[in-house]
């Protein structure tokens, strides 16, 4: 494989020592091992190479991953990684299962299924803002991995004891995950990082400035509610929309 100097983390001529015996200490921005380094790795693997490509998009993003770069990172050729994986769709899916797996699902337990859902809710969007870019990655799939399924059936049944029927668990359980994967994309955006809460709050600062300024006599509920855009809690607004979304399920249970 030929290096490219360019690229951060690349050894190239870095790998040159200055004299015999004597090699030239990486710098310490580079993330990758050195090359002889990952010769003393073990075999290649699936599981190596999915959690190889969650590290890297958890350090840059959705966008930085490619087939070769997971190549480099490993220390090995980018048709070891095909011959694993199958493409690098194939790599999208494993990932995209195997960050579902990371959102554990309890035993139903029929009289907390209300809370039991909503600290689902929590766990799913806690999940997302860990690894931003896996709202991008879900985006045309349908997740039918190992992990899914065990999410899938482990969800429909805190569902199903809570006295949802059929019907309607099913839908609950898709709309649940489309709730919070709206909600997590203001938060995060789909191609990249959100702004971080200290921006978010100067944003909502901004927003509240901006309609308490407005004329009162043609907008006089904005006026008299700035304040009120200025909050920019976000956990505070996850809440009430689990609860409205939960609550909601329960009163359709309860009419049959």
């Amino acid at each position: 494989m030929t290096s490219d100097p360019s690229r951060t983390g690349d050894t190239g001529a870095m790998g040159t020592t200055s004299s015999p015996g004597e090699p030239v200490p990486p710098p310490p921005w580079q993330r990758t091992p050195t090359r002889a380094a990952r010769r003393r790795r073990d075999p290649i693997s699936k599981e190596a190479i999915v959690a190889a490509a969650i590290r890297l998009m958890d350090a840059e993003g959705f966008d930085a991953l490619s087939m070769r770069r997971i190549a480099e990172e490993l220390g090995t050729g980018a048709a070891s990684l095909y011959w694993h994986v199958g493409s690098k769709d194939g790599l999208l899916d494993l990932v995209f299962d195997e960050l579902i797996g990371e959102v554990s699902v309890p035993d139903p337990d029929p009289p907390r299924w209300r809370e039991q859902v909503k600290d689902l809710a929590r766990a799913q969007r806690a999940g997302t803002l860990r690894h931003p870019y896996v709202v991008r990655v879900s985006i045309g799939r349908i997740p039918m991995g190992p992990n899914a399924l065990v999410f899938s059936e482990r969800t429909l049944a805190i569902l199903r004891a809570g006295g949802l029927p059929p019907r309607l668990a099913v839908r609950a359980s898709l709309l649940l995950i489309s709730t919070v994967n709206g909600f997590t994309i203001d938060e995060t955006g789909v191609s990249g990082t959100g702004p971080d809460g200290a921006a978010a709050a100067d944003a909502a600062a901004a927003a509240g400035g901006y309609l308490a300024a407005l004329p009162r006599e043609r907008f006089p509920n904005l006026v008299s509610l700035a304040e009120e855009f200025a909050d920019a809690d976000r956990d505070e607004r996850f809440e009430l929309l689990i609860d409205i979304f939960v609550d909601g399920l329960a009163r359709l249970a309860e009419a049959g």
